[in-house]
C-alpha cells in the first residue's frame, strides 16, 4: 500500500560532513573536527533556541554554529572563507545510495516530501545541488512553524501539509532525535541506519530500521 514519506534532509538525504573537503583548504589536518563540531553544535543550537521557546532560522543557526567550529580551530580562514563555507552547506552531496533509494520508492507507489529544519530557500537550494529535487512533492520546512524538530509542532504541521492523519505519514531520518521526536507526536518511523551507533533510549524503537535507503521501499511492503 504506497505510504506518504516525509523525508529528513541533512544526515539522511545528504552529507553535512562533506563540507570537511572544503574545510581542508582553510584548516588542513583539522577539517575532520571542525566539520564534526560544526554539525553538532548546530544540532545543539536548534535545541537550546526550542528550549528556550526562542527562533532564528536555520541560515542564521548554521552561520553562528560555524563560527564556534572554527574557534577552536588553529587557522582564522577569514570572511571570505566563512563565506564560501556557508555557501558550500547549500552544495551538500546526497548519500550513494539516496537517488537509487529514492526511485525504488517512487516505483512503489509511494508519495514523498522533503521534512527539514532548514530553511526552505535551503532546502530547494541544497536538492537541486545534489540532484534528487525530481523526487519529492513538496518541501516542508519548519520554518513555517518558527521552531525545531523534535517540537511536536514540527510533525504535526507537516502531517497537515500532506493532508493526511499524523498516524498515517512516515518520518524517514537518520538523527534519532528526529525520529523520537516523530514517534512521540504520533508518526510512524524508519529509522536509516547510517552509522553503527545504538538508537537512544528515549522513545519506542522506531517501526522500521533500514541501513540504506535502497532497503527501505521493500521494508515497508514486509
Amino acid at each position: 500500500m504506497p505510504q506518504s514519506l516525509a523525508f529528513d534532509m541533512y544526515g539522511t538525504l545528504v552529507d553535512p560532513l562533506g563540507v570537511e573537503r572544503r574545510l581542508q583548504r582553510h584548516v588542513g589536518a583539522e577539517a575532520g573536527a571542525v566539520a564534526r563540531r560544526w554539525r553538532e553544535t548546530q544540532l545543539r543550537y536548534a535545541a537550546l533556541l526550542t528550549a528556550m521557546e526562542r527562533y532564528q532560522d536555520f541560515t542564521w543557526v548554521t552561520e553562528r554554529a560555524l563560527e564556534h567550529a572554527l574557534d577552536g580551530a588553529a587557522a582564522d580562514p577569514g570572511p571570505e572563507a566563512r563565506a564560501e563555507l556557508l555557501a558550500a552547506y547549500d552544495e551538500l552531496e546526497a548519500f550513494p545510495d539516496t537517488g537509487p533509494g529514492l526511485e525504488r520508492l517512487r516505483a512503489a507507489g509511494h508519495t514523498a516530501i522533503v521534512f527539514s529544519n532548514g530553511t526552505g530557500a535551503m532546502i530547494e537550494r541544497v536538492l537541486a545541488a545534489a540532484g534528487i529535487a525530481d523526487h519529492f512533492g513538496d518541501v516542508v520546512s519548519v520554518d513555517e512553524v518558527g521552531t525545531y524538530k523534535p517540537s511536536p509542532r514540527v510533525y504535526e504541521h507537516a502531517a497537515a501539509r500532506l493532508r493526511r492523519p499524523i498516524g498515517d505519514v512516515w518520518l524517514v531520518s537518520a538523527n534519532p532525535f528526529d525520529v523520537i521526536g516523530a514517534a512521540s507526536a504520533g508518526m510512524r518511523t524508519a529509522w536509516v541506519e547510517r552509522a553503527p551507533t545504538p538508537f537512544d533510549p528515549l522513545g519506542p524503537r522506531p517501526d522500521v530500521v533500514v541501513r540504506e535507503l535502497t532497503e527501505l521501499a521493500a521494508a515497508l511492503q514486509s
